[in-house]
């Protein structure tokens, strides 16, 4: 087995590069508020209208796009051009600080429209804001592709494969979504808005997780990598290619028999891809929050693709599956969606922000305060709400799920400032 890579490694700049070219103008390293302000952004506006929601029109539908088009969209478009760019090597000089940030500022811009459109029923403003996330996803898109064409030679350009299925996915989801804003009903309406949020959740959040984790995990684990993972996880992308373009073909045209065996696809594609994360998990089993809470999320993720296949077997109109996707969307916004950004957020900022071993020990203490008490009450929280209980105590226990969610976001603040030697908190 090969070693992991060392997480300081993971940075846009090579050695030749960097003596040409400053680091503050290349990629993610060091301070950038444009990286991290958004993400903090949409995370407060979800909480506040997860508080304020039976004042706020269509929140739930807004706290579903507030986590998923927002947060995870933008770090998603951060973090996969810089693992892009440490795993590929390309120039460095390829695609700059100054691109990227015009990409980050499009995608913020046609997000707000786009989050501003739906609840107004303003279908010219979501149309110009679906288009703005359109424009960036793909100008993403055209960066990756030039990436794996200059690439030197090396381990994990199947990561870069990912990345590209992923962002192909966004753009059809984004259309979908946009045309749901119009004027449907019945089933056409109902078969638009499951594949609408399949080819969202498999595709563009899917496809990046997986491509990221099969070189994240170990590293995030301090151990080795399987020397197998490379190769399982070739294997495995065109399972979640072909499932994912058949659940999304089944709902838009097919049979509900269709979608099943799409599901069944891309579960077969997570199975085979994720024995690359066992032998790293066993040699070093999570113990911090961040590898704990991204642990925590791929069961949660597991658990909601098993239940949708369900669902979606037993359904007896596409209406009522449509409607029966809602106590599945907690599964995958707030079980996997939520925590594996905070996990993986919890990892990278202490180790990108800069301010030399002080600064970084510093950070790592913020996400890992009252680790086990924040872990239980995300994920037993969530648990208890999925249970057929009475509405009260179903109500009270997304409300601790939710509350154990927000700790993330105070932690944040306070890592981001420790690299200013403010220090680690108490207690």
């Amino acid at each position: 087995m090969d070693a992991a890579p060392d997480p300081r490694a993971l940075r846009l700049t090579d050695a030749g590069a960097t003596r040409r070219t400053t680091p503050s103008r290349l990629g993610a390293r060091g301070r950038w508020p444009l990286r991290d302000g958004p993400t903090l952004l949409w995370a407060v506006l979800a909480l506040t209208v997860a508080v304020a929601h039976p004042w706020i029109r269509g929140s739930g539908w807004l706290l579903i796009h507030l986590v998923l088009l927002g947060a995870l969209t933008h770090s998603i478009m951060v973090w996969s051009a810089h693992f892009a760019q440490s795993l590929l090597k390309a120039s460095p000089t390829l695609d700059v600080r100054r691109a990227q940030s015009a990409r980050l500022w499009t995608l913020l811009a046609g997000t707000s429209l786009v989050l501003v459109g739906v609840p107004t029923s303003s279908w010219p403003m979501t149309l110009v804001g679906g288009g703005g996330v359109v424009v960036a996803v793909l100008w993403h898109a055209a960066q990756l592709c030039r990436r794996l064409r200059q690439a030197r030679p090396g381990r994990f350009r199947v990561t870069g494969h990912y990345y590209m299925a992923a962002a192909a996915s966004l753009p059809v989801g984004v259309a979908l979504g946009v045309l749901l804003a119009g004027d449907l009903s019945g089933e056409a309406r109902a078969r638009l808005a499951v594949a609408h949020a399949m080819i969202n959740l498999f595709g563009w959040v899917g496809l990046t997780v997986t491509g990221t984790l099969v070189m994240l995990w170990p590293t995030m684990l301090r151990t080795r990598i399987d020397d197998r993972a490379e190769r399982w996880a070739q294997q495995a992308l065109p399972f979640l290619g072909l499932g994912l373009g058949v659940v999304v073909a089944g709902a838009l045209w097919g049979p509900r028999w269709s979608v099943v065996l799409g599901i069944g696809c891309y579960g077969a594609g997570l199975v085979w891809w994720g024995r690359a994360l066992l032998s790293p998990a066993r040699a070093s089993p999570p113990r911090e929050h961040a590898t704990a809470s991204v642990a925590a999320a791929l069961l949660w993720l597991a658990v909601g693709v098993s239940s949708l296949g369900v669902v979606v077997a037993r359904g007896a109109s596409w209406e009522l599956v449509s409607h029966s996707l809602g106590p599945l969307t907690s599964i995958f916004v707030l079980g996997f969606g939520a925590q594996v950004l905070i996990g993986a957020l919890s990892y990278l900022l202490p180790a990108v922000l800069g301010g030399g071993p002080v600064a970084l020990k510093a950070g790592k203490a913020w996400f890992q305060w009252r680790t086990t008490n924040r872990l239980v009450a995300v994920n037993g929280g969530l648990a208890l709400s999925l249970l057929p209980l009475p509405a009260a105590a179903r109500t009270t226990a997304l409300v601790v799920a939710l509350a154990g969610l927000a700790t993330f976001l105070p932690l944040m603040v306070g890592a981001l400032r420790a690299r200013t030697g403010r220090g680690a908190p108490a207690g």
